[in-house]
């Protein structure tokens, strides 16, 4: 019988990438202030609690500052990834692996980083709220419709537990790689099974409170069936995985 391949499953924002990708977007704006992230933050925050929401509004306002479609797709192909992703990816494609990255930003903004970086050709799929419109401003719809209400580590708009469900329901995996950092990748790593990995972004030298490590350590490790493993750069994702044989 032919081996079945393994998913690595990949959240994008501080995972992939070494900054959240709302940083450089907002940074075109010519005038900060007027951006009006207070208000945009609150309703966030207080009412909606979808990323994609937040994201509509912040690019509404960067057109009303003269920012324009194209110039936004610049700034997606300019995110900086963690450094080692690169060989990560290749090494994976080389093994015939999947790989698949659950992110509540958007398919675009992903498609287009990971093109620049002659990447996007070792995704087999990217789970991520689609772009509905692209002018005369990028509208970015929710990835589930209706808003899911059973999860609640996860935003209204994506779950991404319910995502691994799906692509383990579907038997076409010998294990799953889940690699995060936030507070939402909590519910795709107790959604893996004793054989699967879950890798949570730590470390012990940053200020940072990396919210995966700090729920599942503290709050959630009995719940946890699969083994933590901690990473800070891609690179020592992929040290790990060599050492254990994985790849």
């Amino acid at each position: 019988m032919e081996k079945l391949p393994i998913l690595f499953i990949f959240d994008f924002d501080e995972t992939l990438s070494v900054r959240a990708s709302c940083y450089p977007i907002e940074e075109l704006a010519p005038n900060k202030e007027k951006l009006n992230l207070d208000d945009i933050n609150h309703g966030y925050v207080h009412v909606h609690h979808c990323w994609n929401r937040r994201m509509n509004e912040v690019h509404k306002q960067l057109a009303e500052q003269g920012i324009n479609t194209e110039q936004l797709i610049e700034a997606f192909r300019t995110i900086e990834l963690n450094p080692g992703t690169a060989e990560l990816f290749r090494d994976i494609h080389i093994n015939n692996h999947k790989i698949i990255i659950i992110s509540n930003a958007c398919d675009l903004l992903i498609e287009e980083c990971l093109r620049a970086q002659n990447l996007l050709q070792y995704v087999d799929e990217i789970k991520s709220n689609p772009v509905r419109q692209r002018e005369p401003l990028i509208i970015i719809d929710e990835y589930e419709n209706p808003l899911q209400t059973n999860c609640t580590f996860c935003q209204p708009n994506l779950c991404k537990g319910s995502i691994i469900d799906q692509y383990r329901n579907s038997n076409r995996y010998d294990k799953i790689v889940f690699v995060g950092d936030g507070d939402n990748d909590v519910c795709a790593a107790l959604r893996l099974d004793k054989t699967d990995y879950a890798f949570a972004k730590y470390d012990e030298e940053s200020e940072t409170t990396y919210k995966m490590y700090d729920l599942l350590k503290n709050q959630y490790f009995k719940q946890l069936k699969t083994e933590l493993l901690l990473w800070k750069t891609m690179k020592d994702v992929h040290d790990i995985l060599k050492k254990k044989n994985i790849l």
